[in-house]
């Protein structure tokens, strides 16, 4: 982090870089969306009139990754100044980036989380050492995807702006207050159907939990 020294300006091609893994993100998420269909019912809520149950935890994070892409491609897209050279120069340029890594971490989330249940259903069935080892490769490979999305990515973001430190600080206080509020709002989704504790000190506990959610997983 250190105080801007003059106009800020940021080759436009930083900010497309994130617009095409946004893209990504995206297809990602649509896809898994359909995938979860698929899958069965561990962790999922069965309604009447429904073939599939609802995955309520997955489908979360994925709307959630869904809400912060689009509000991380509108960012990156006002950082860019309305000019013939077309240079970011917007503070919003960062915020785009904290919104996309806490969009990939929800993604992450989305996406092992399922499979993860999966996996221990066929455990239950099948306990041979090969299916306990690929599921310890899927905890290891998609928490260190979401720890690096959660924190190592935002942290990165922020010791690199060129915005000055007020700025700075303040989008470093604003992804804090946004990822407890998600952190909050996903264990009362979790508590819905059981897999939380569904008392006051238990969601609080599950709140901080989903601040480390790969030690859960």
């Amino acid at each position: 982090m250190s105080e801007a020294q003059g106009p800020v300006l940021v080759a436009v091609n930083v900010m497309r870089a994130r617009l095409t893994v946004l893209g990504f993100n995206l297809a990602i998420v649509t896809f898994q969306m359909n995938k979860l269909r698929e899958l069965p019912g561990a962790g999922a809520i069965s309604l009447p009139g429904m073939e599939h149950g609802v995955h309520l935890s997955a489908d979360f994070a994925l709307f959630i990754a869904f809400g912060l892409t689009i509000v991380a491609i509108v960012a990156f897209i006002a950082s860019g100044a309305m000019d013939k050279v077309g240079l970011c120069n917007h503070w919003s340029l960062v915020a785009g980036d904290l919104l996309m890594y806490q969009s990939l971490a929800q993604t992450v989330s989305g996406f092992f989380v399922p499979f993860l249940l999966t996996t221990d259903l066929i455990i239950a069935q099948h306990p041979e050492e090969g299916i306990r080892v690929f599921r310890l490769a899927l905890l290891v490979v998609g928490g260190g995807a979401w720890f690096l999305a959660a924190y190592a990515g935002p942290a990165v973001a922020l010791f690199r702006s060129p915005f000055g430190r007020r700025a700075t600080l303040s989008l470093a206080a604003a992804y804090i207050a946004l990822f407890i509020a998600l952190s909050m709002a996903s264990a009362k989704v979790a508590a819905v159907h059981g897999s939380a504790p569904g008392n006051k000190a238990g969601v609080a506990t599950s709140a901080l939990m989903e601040l480390v959610q790969p030690l859960r997983w």
